[in-house]
């Protein structure tokens, strides 16, 4: 795991003197490394051949807009 979150996961090192301040940085390195690896095993179950960077990479090319010409209803698409 660290070595995904690390490296996969670009977490770099953070340093926190409060103790709640590490408890929530733990928590959310935790939940990235879990998301990854739910991600990992759907991925790999649905069999389409794409690691989670990859999907993710593909994911950031979905673009929504909102546009409204001449003060008329807004249309919305992906």
């Amino acid at each position: 795991g660290f070595k995904v979150l690390k490296s996969e996961i670009e977490i770099g090192p953070v340093y926190h003197r409060l103790p709640e301040r590490i408890r929530a940085h733990a928590s959310i390195c935790f939940m990235a490394l879990i998301l990854h690896r739910v991600m990992r095993s759907r991925l790999k179950a649905a069999d389409v051949g794409y690691t989670p960077e990859r999907a993710l990479e593909q994911l950031q090319r979905i673009q929504h807009h909102r546009v409204r010409l001449n003060g008329g209803e807004p249309v919305t698409g992906v």
